[in-house]
């Protein structure tokens, strides 16, 4: 009787079916792109005539103004620029436009005041007093435009927080309380009184 040493059994015992072992691959299943096909594909033409790129380029801003321009008008925030874009900024701006301010009188009111002051040698003391009576108008516009930045900012807080305080955004409320409310861009969707909640 032959003892049979394991280690001798050329013998490997195979799975029955190959094709359910996954055998690891190094290959990513496509060649490599020759460099001068690759060059090719990320290389980007160049126009022949620099002047009518310019020309396409200023036309392509013009029509995003008017597009832009227009969505102001009509309210429609998607086309809006960004930086009125978001309910945050809504709520800015019906919070201003709900509210009568001094601010929007100001700009009538200055130029009123320029055409008086071309005058203004002929009115004697009454000249200083319009004088004076603008002056007091301006302080009262700029103290009503400082408590209402304080008390938006407030309410503004409570509503969505801190962190979502828009960037800018007391310049954004206060050239738009000094603005006549006509003249708002985009233009005012809601009335008098009407605050937003």
């Amino acid at each position: 009787m032959t003892d049979k040493n394991p280690s001798d059994d050329s013998t490997v015992d195979l799975p029955e079916d190959e094709s359910t072992v996954a055998l690891p691959s190094d290959k990513k299943g496509r060649p490599t792109p020759k460099r001068k096909d690759q060059e090719a594909a990320n290389r980007r033409t160049l126009f022949d005539d620099p002047k009518a790129a310019k020309k396409a380029d200023r036309e392509k801003a013009r029509l995003q103004r008017e597009r832009e321009y227009q969505a102001m008008r009509e309210g429609d925030e998607r086309n809006m620029p960004y930086e009125h874009r978001g309910p945050e900024r809504r709520w800015l701006r019906d919070y201003v436009d709900a509210r009568w301010s001094m601010g929007e009188f100001l700009l009538p009111t200055a130029i009123v005041f320029v055409v008086l002051s071309l005058f203004m040698g002929q009115f004697g003391a009454i000249g200083g007093l319009l004088v004076l009576v603008f002056y007091v108008l301006v302080l009262a516009a700029a103290v009503e435009v400082f408590v209402l930045v304080r008390r938006m900012k407030k309410r503004f807080i409570e509503k969505f927080g801190v962190s979502r305080l828009p960037r800018g955004w007391t310049f954004y409320v206060i050239s738009r309380a000094l603005n006549m409310r006509r003249f708002r861009v985009p233009r005012p969707k809601v009335k008098r009184g009407e605050f937003p909640v």
